[in-house]
């Protein structure tokens, strides 16, 4: 329709993500098993020399993840050029099992459980949303 103005899905441009884990407002390391867990059935390819692992879903999703990920622990982690449905789904299975948070840029922090709120660093606390996986995702990119 002419002069219909349709909002730009930060999904349909080149957006990254980042993914940490907090403790008492300090950044603490993440799971490598859980990482392996929820991710590990999806790569289908990894670039060791990027950190890159590229992960492909049953959506046909992909998305590249961009994580140092030694045996025990490692520190966050980007999402990038990721789609919409089941990667998002992941991300936020990959949240609740390692207690990470979701930090998209100019939007609120996503959390996978209220009890996370507290170990944010205060200037994320206060506008941090809980969502459960990717049409929470999705609504909350259309408003930012």
């Amino acid at each position: 329709m002419a002069g219909t103005s349709v909002p730009v899905s930060l999904l349909d441009v080149g957006y990254d993500m980042f993914v940490q884990r907090f403790e008492h407002g300090e950044a603490a390391p993440l799971p490598s098993a859980v990482f392996h867990a929820v991710f590990g059935p999806h790569v289908d390819r990894t670039e060791p020399e990027y950190h890159l692992w590229h992960v492909h879903v049953s959506d046909d999703g992909e998305a590249d993840l961009y994580a140092s990920v030694t045996p025990e622990t490692f520190g966050g982690f980007m999402i990038s050029r990721f789609s919409a449905g089941v990667v998002l789904d992941l991300l936020m299975e990959f949240a609740r099992q390692a207690d990470a948070v979701v930090l998209p840029p100019g939007c609120p922090a996503l959390l996978a459980a209220e009890t996370q709120r507290r170990h944010l660093p205060e200037e994320f606390q206060h506008e941090a949303v809980i969502v459960a996986g990717s049409r929470d995702i999705e609504d909350i990119f259309r408003t930012c």
